[in-house]
C-alpha cells in the first residue's frame, strides 16, 4: 500500500536552494538531484516503515534516509496514511544554519 505523500513548505524551500546552487554549477547536476530525490520520495511513499527513526531522543517520531549521490537526509514522519516529510537536509551545512 502507498501512502500519501506530503512536503512541506520548509522541506520545499530546502529543496528549492539545493536546486538553485547546483544549477550554478550544472543543469545536468540538477536533473540528476530532483531525479534521485523524486526517486526517495517515491521510496519512501511505498514503504516508510523501512527507514530508521533519528537517534536523537527528542526527534524519535521521525524517520530519516539519505540521497544516493548528493549530502542531503530526508526526515520525514508517517501520519495515518501519509507521509509528511519535514526536510530536505544538507548535511554539508551547520546545525545552525537557517
Amino acid at each position: 500500500m502507498a501512502y500519501n505523500l506530503h512536503i512541506t513548505f520548509g522541506a520545499e524551500m530546502e529543496t528549492q536552494n539545493a536546486v538553485e546552487y547546483y544549477f550554478k554549477i550544472s543543469d545536468l547536476l540538477v536533473d540528476r538531484f530532483l531525479s534521485e530525490l523524486n526517486i526517495v520520495y517515491t521510496k519512501v511513499a511505498a514503504n516508510p516503515q523501512f527507514y530508521k527513526y533519528i537517534p536523537k531522543r527528542q526527534h524519535r517520531r521521525f524517520r530519516y534516509t539519505r540521497l544516493k549521490s548528493f549530502p542531503f537526509i530526508v526526515v520525514f514522519r508517517v501520519q495515518e496514511q501519509s507521509v509528511v516529510i519535514y526536510r530536505v537536509f544538507n548535511t554539508h551545512r551547520k546545525p545552525w544554519y537557517k
